[in-house]
């Protein structure tokens, strides 16, 4: 609906309600709160201070849902505005009265706000936590609309959480529902996320294709704010494939709309911006650009920008042959990429496992909807005589059978998302969450038998030399081909975890030194052997490889699992400088 359709409807309400209607006051005044414009920084700000002044006011006779509506609409546009630490305070505020006062609806509501911004900020084990639980609640209340865009955020999440092709068939489904309504701004919205899917996939040019439908959308629409998004997003696929002064174009383009106060799309576009100067030699100014996206990019909370952020600067300092700097740089940037992805990978892989069974999530939300029901049917009951008390009881027989039912599709559902988020998407292998999660295991076994326990770590040598030369289909045959090899060694795909983009890590338990020494050797002549059978004949697939082996009987010895994969990776280091296509053995723990 039109926003100037919403407005005179409001007004029309506005005159229609009774001043002591209490009831439909607070929903006009709800109503009111969620439609202010919001398209530009100042609209922003104004329906922020709006909203406070709506809170400020609320009587103390108000109703609970009411207050706690309005604490999220007002926490919406704090994140609007980019105050992610208040936005977040007031979703876990409203979910806590929600759950107090079993308010379904805005459970759903603050569960799948709060989600979203987990998801933004890069916590993926709360965002698919929340986003499940709210998924589960509208579909229970039919509430369709809100559950496509709740489903929306879970393939987001699965986007950003490293799963792009899962994300396009959730979003491939949502297209289609919003056609067949032919709700084309959705339409246009979706077709944008299914862009950024593809450029995760290196498909820039499809994803050139989505942007600029969606982008010509808005503009048509003269939705400049989202059109300069979208003006965003081509550039950086532009940028990807070295068409440098097309995306500078679009930049500065949308440079026109986005402001620094819009700090979630002005940081990408100020990072993109960079980067073109980086390539174009104008070292200076694109640290100009990056200091305005690293500002952005920290008020907004947004770990997952500021490492690409820092990557990017450390190789500008380098290039300026600024060593000091590039290697400040280059510490900061590791250390954020332990705190995004190795975060207490032991205790957040068990978190993901059991939150994802779901088994709880499904109980509470059941619990919920069941108390509803029965609430209702109180108020039923005391409208009836005794001798209806048969009919309820068998009334409820058949719910609680509904629910059952209910209760075992999804489980089964969320298995397959449990499978979907510990699992890396080209190998199948267990990705590096899940075979950190293991390691910690074995390690801790090991240490508990006396018993010694190895890993190898390694990597294809010149892999961005193979994307370059024969295109990322055959870079990706050649993972493949590397997995492949791997499981013919160890005969247990559970022991072998793809741990970053070419990187692969083997456990080893009850492995000595000399025995790991020898199998990594074995490891290099398979992935050889099974490299001429699967890749072209003139591409020679060889690794390299860090071997270390954790001997609880000897002292001093690694105090965890981080220490001893510490060791097995500068190994890996030296196997690289020593010219690659070696393996090296860590030296012993200090």
């Amino acid at each position: 609906m039109a926003r100037e359709s919403v407005e005179q409807n409001i007004a029309l309400l506005d005159k229609l309600i009774a001043s002591d209607d209490v009831e439909h006051i607070e929903k006009l005044k709800m109503l009111k709160c969620w439609n202010q414009p919001a398209e530009t920084e100042a609209e922003i700000l104004l329906a922020r201070d709006k909203a406070q002044e709506a809170l400020n006011s609320i009587p103390t006779t108000a109703s609970v849902h009411f207050a706690t509506d309005l604490t999220l609409c007002h926490s919406w546009f704090l994140q609007l505005s980019g105050d992610i630490n208040g936005a977040m305070e007031g979703y876990s505020r409203s979910i806590k009265t929600a759950y107090e006062h079993e308010d379904i609806k805005l459970i759903a509501d603050a569960r799948s706000l709060r989600g979203a911004l987990y998801s933004y900020i890069g916590d993926f084990s709360a965002a698919l936590d929340d986003l499940v639980t709210a998924q589960g609640l509208y579909e229970s209340l039919n509430l369709t609309g809100w559950a496509n865009i709740n489903l929306t955020d879970i393939a987001t999440s699965f986007r950003r959480y490293g799963d792009p092709e899962s994300a396009i068939k959730y979003y491939n489904k949502l297209k289609e529902l919003y056609l067949k309504k032919g709700n084309e701004e959705q339409v246009a919205n979706v077709t944008s996320d299914i862009g950024i899917a593809l450029d995760e996939m290196g498909e820039h040019e499809q994803a050139i294709e989505n942007f600029r439908f969606s982008y010509q959308y808005f503009k048509k629409h003269r939705l400049n704010n989202a059109a300069a998004v979208n003006a965003t997003n081509i550039a950086y696929s532009l940028i990807q494939l070295n068409r440098l002064d097309e995306a500078e174009k679009y930049l500065k383009e949308a440079e026109l709309e986005i402001t620094a106060n819009e700090p979630a799309a002005y940081s990408f576009m100020k990072l993109f911006m960079g980067k073109i100067r980086y390539q174009q030699g104008r070292y200076q100014e694109a640290l100009s650009e990056l200091a305005d996206a690293e500002n952005a990019f920290r008020a907004m909370q947004n770990d997952r920008g500021l490492v690409q952020l820092l990557q990017l600067k450390s190789e500008i300092y380098a290039a300026m042959n600024d060593l000091p700097s590039a290697y400040q740089t280059l510490q900061q940037f590791v250390a954020l990429t332990r705190k995004v992805e190795d975060n207490s990978f032991a205790h957040q892989t068990t978190e993901l496992k059991v939150k994802f069974d779901t088994s709880w999530i499904e109980s509470e939300n059941k619990r919920l909807l069941d108390n509803q029901k029965l609430k209702e049917q109180e108020l039923a009951l005391l409208e009836k005589n005794k001798s209806l008390q048969l009919i309820i009881l068998l009334l409820t027989g058949c719910i609680l059978a509904i629910v059952s039912l209910f209760a075992y599709k999804q489980v089964h559902r969320n298995r397959h998302l449990q499978t979907i988020a510990l699992t890396d998407y080209l190998t199948q292998l267990p990705n590096r969450r899940h075979i950190y999660a293991k390691a910690e295991q074995y390690f801790q076994q090991a240490l508990k038998l006396q018993t010694p326990f190895s890993v190898i770590i390694f990597d294809a040598d010149h892999f961005k030399k193979i994307n370059d030369n024969f295109g990322h289909e055959i870079g990706d045959q050649a993972l493949l081909t590397i997995a492949q090899a791997s499981q013919a060694l160890t005969a247990d795909r559970n022991l072998i975890g793809r741990i970053g983009g070419e990187e692969f890590l083997i456990l080893l338990p009850n492995t000595n030194a000399e025995r790991v020494w020898e199998l990594a050797h074995e490891l290099q002549t398979l992935i050889t052997r099974y490299g001429a059978i699967n890749l072209p004949v003139e591409l020679k697939l060889t690794v390299s490889a860090g071997v270390a082996t954790l001997k609880p009987e000897s002292k001093p010895q690694d105090e965890s699992f981080a220490r001893l994969l510490k060791r097995a990776d500068n190994a890996l280091y030296d196997a690289k400088n020593a010219g690659r296509n070696c393996v090296k053995a860590a030296k012993a723990a200090s």
